[in-house]
Protein backbone atom coordinates (compact mmCIF):
# COMPACT_ATOMS: atom_id res chain seq x y z
CA UNK A 1 0.00 0.00 0.00
CA UNK A 2 1.26 3.59 -0.84
CA UNK A 3 0.72 6.49 1.32
CA UNK A 4 1.06 9.82 -0.61
CA UNK A 5 3.82 12.00 0.52
CA UNK A 6 1.22 15.18 -0.75
CA UNK A 7 -2.54 14.77 -0.18
CA UNK A 8 -4.82 17.71 0.21
CA UNK A 9 -7.40 15.64 2.38
CA UNK A 10 -9.28 12.39 3.01
CA UNK A 11 -13.66 11.80 3.38
CA UNK A 12 -13.83 8.99 5.51
CA UNK A 13 -17.47 7.14 5.41
CA UNK A 14 -18.11 5.31 8.82
CA UNK A 15 -20.91 3.71 10.39
CA UNK A 16 -22.32 6.63 12.48
CA UNK A 17 -24.72 4.21 14.66
CA UNK A 18 -21.32 2.15 15.91
CA UNK A 19 -19.76 3.21 19.02
CA UNK A 20 -16.43 1.50 17.92
CA UNK A 21 -16.59 3.70 14.87
CA UNK A 22 -17.44 6.70 16.45
CA UNK A 23 -15.03 6.30 19.34
CA UNK A 24 -11.86 5.95 16.73
CA UNK A 25 -14.08 9.26 14.95
CA UNK A 26 -13.52 11.33 18.01
CA UNK A 27 -9.61 10.15 18.88
CA UNK A 28 -8.84 10.72 15.36
CA UNK A 29 -10.33 14.33 15.56
CA UNK A 30 -8.58 15.11 18.95
CA UNK A 31 -4.90 14.36 17.02
CA UNK A 32 -2.75 17.58 15.26
CA UNK A 33 -3.54 17.23 11.45
CA UNK A 34 -1.07 15.98 9.07
CA UNK A 35 -3.84 17.35 6.26
CA UNK A 36 -7.53 17.59 6.87
CA UNK A 37 -9.74 14.46 7.16
CA UNK A 38 -13.58 14.52 7.11
CA UNK A 39 -15.79 12.13 8.67
CA UNK A 40 -19.13 11.29 7.04
CA UNK A 41 -21.60 8.87 8.33
CA UNK A 42 -22.91 6.68 5.72
CA UNK A 43 -26.03 7.20 6.73
CA UNK A 44 -26.26 11.03 6.43
CA UNK A 45 -28.33 11.67 3.34
CA UNK A 46 -25.73 13.35 1.87
CA UNK A 47 -23.05 10.76 1.71
CA UNK A 48 -24.29 9.26 -1.32
CA UNK A 49 -24.41 13.36 -3.03
CA UNK A 50 -21.11 13.89 -1.92
CA UNK A 51 -19.86 10.01 -2.80
CA UNK A 52 -22.34 8.86 -5.66
CA UNK A 53 -21.72 5.04 -5.50
CA UNK A 54 -20.78 4.88 -2.45
CA UNK A 55 -23.16 2.01 -1.10
CA UNK A 56 -21.92 -0.07 -3.77
CA UNK A 57 -18.66 -0.55 -1.35
CA UNK A 58 -20.67 -1.03 1.20
CA UNK A 59 -19.60 0.91 3.90
CA UNK A 60 -21.91 -0.74 6.10
CA UNK A 61 -19.60 -3.41 6.12
CA UNK A 62 -16.39 -1.90 6.23
CA UNK A 63 -14.99 2.12 6.29
CA UNK A 64 -14.31 3.81 3.08
CA UNK A 65 -11.74 6.07 2.36
CA UNK A 66 -11.25 8.71 -0.89
CA UNK A 67 -8.47 10.63 -1.43
CA UNK A 68 -8.45 13.96 -2.43
CA UNK A 69 -6.91 12.30 -5.60
CA UNK A 70 -9.57 10.26 -5.94
CA UNK A 71 -8.44 7.06 -4.44
CA UNK A 72 -10.77 4.89 -2.93
CA UNK A 73 -9.54 2.69 0.34
CA UNK A 74 -11.68 0.24 2.59
CA UNK A 75 -10.97 -1.81 5.54
CA UNK A 76 -7.78 -1.82 7.07
CA UNK A 77 -5.95 0.39 4.54
CA UNK A 78 -9.09 3.03 5.16
CA UNK A 79 -7.96 2.88 8.84
CA UNK A 80 -4.15 3.41 8.00
CA UNK A 81 -5.38 6.52 5.93
CA UNK A 82 -7.05 7.67 9.08
CA UNK A 83 -3.72 7.34 11.14
CA UNK A 84 -1.68 9.22 8.34
CA UNK A 85 -3.48 12.23 8.64
CA UNK A 86 -2.36 12.32 12.04
CA UNK A 87 0.81 14.72 12.45
CA UNK A 88 1.95 12.68 15.18
CA UNK A 89 1.32 9.00 13.56
CA UNK A 90 2.58 9.09 10.59
CA UNK A 91 5.54 7.09 11.15
CA UNK A 92 3.35 4.11 12.43
CA UNK A 93 0.99 4.50 9.67
CA UNK A 94 3.77 4.29 7.44
CA UNK A 95 4.83 1.26 8.92
CA UNK A 96 1.30 -0.70 9.09
CA UNK A 97 1.70 0.08 4.93
CA UNK A 98 4.24 -1.85 4.70
CA UNK A 99 4.14 -5.50 3.13
CA UNK A 100 5.67 -6.92 6.38
CA UNK A 101 2.38 -4.89 8.88
CA UNK A 102 -0.78 -4.50 6.51
CA UNK A 103 -1.46 -8.26 6.28
CA UNK A 104 -1.79 -8.17 10.27
CA UNK A 105 -3.45 -5.29 10.21
CA UNK A 106 -5.60 -6.58 7.38
CA UNK A 107 -6.58 -9.59 9.92
CA UNK A 108 -6.97 -7.05 13.16
CA UNK A 109 -9.48 -5.28 10.87
CA UNK A 110 -11.13 -8.17 9.99
CA UNK A 111 -11.67 -9.57 13.35
CA UNK A 112 -12.85 -6.10 14.95
CA UNK A 113 -15.20 -5.35 11.55
CA UNK A 114 -16.65 -8.95 12.16
CA UNK A 115 -17.24 -7.81 16.04
CA UNK A 116 -17.75 -4.09 15.90
CA UNK A 117 -21.23 -4.10 16.94
CA UNK A 118 -20.87 -6.59 20.06
CA UNK A 119 -17.39 -4.85 21.13
CA UNK A 120 -19.52 -1.03 21.31
CA UNK A 121 -22.40 -2.65 23.37
CA UNK A 122 -19.76 -4.04 25.70
CA UNK A 123 -16.55 -1.02 25.63
CA UNK A 124 -18.14 1.98 23.65
CA UNK A 125 -21.47 2.34 25.39
CA UNK A 126 -21.64 1.19 28.79
CA UNK A 127 -19.97 2.59 32.39
CA UNK A 128 -16.97 0.44 33.42
CA UNK A 129 -19.03 -1.27 35.75
CA UNK A 130 -20.66 -2.64 33.22
CA UNK A 131 -17.71 -3.42 31.03
CA UNK A 132 -16.17 -5.09 33.90
CA UNK A 133 -19.09 -7.21 34.82
CA UNK A 134 -19.94 -8.46 30.96
CA UNK A 135 -16.01 -9.59 30.38
CA UNK A 136 -16.44 -11.47 33.83
CA UNK A 137 -19.47 -12.96 32.59
CA UNK A 138 -17.11 -13.77 29.07
CA UNK A 139 -16.04 -17.86 28.94
CA UNK A 140 -12.56 -18.42 28.61
CA UNK A 141 -11.31 -21.86 26.75
CA UNK A 142 -9.42 -24.11 29.17
CA UNK A 143 -5.37 -23.89 28.72
CA UNK A 144 -3.49 -26.95 28.99
CA UNK A 145 0.05 -26.84 30.73
CA UNK A 146 -0.58 -23.18 31.17
CA UNK A 147 -0.44 -21.93 27.91
CA UNK A 148 -2.82 -21.24 25.59
CA UNK A 149 -3.23 -20.62 22.06
CA UNK A 150 -5.50 -18.44 19.94
CA UNK A 151 -6.74 -20.34 16.86
CA UNK A 152 -7.32 -17.88 13.87
CA UNK A 153 -10.22 -17.08 12.42
CA UNK A 154 -12.32 -17.56 15.64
Amino acid sequence: MKLQDRVEGIEVYYDGRCGMCCTFHEWINRQPRAFPISFIPYQADYAEKVFPGLGTLDPAREMVVRTSGGEIFRGAEAWVWCLFSCANHQRAARRLAGPGLLPVAIHACRVLAANRHALSKVFFRRKDRQVREELHRMEVEKCGEGVCATTPGR
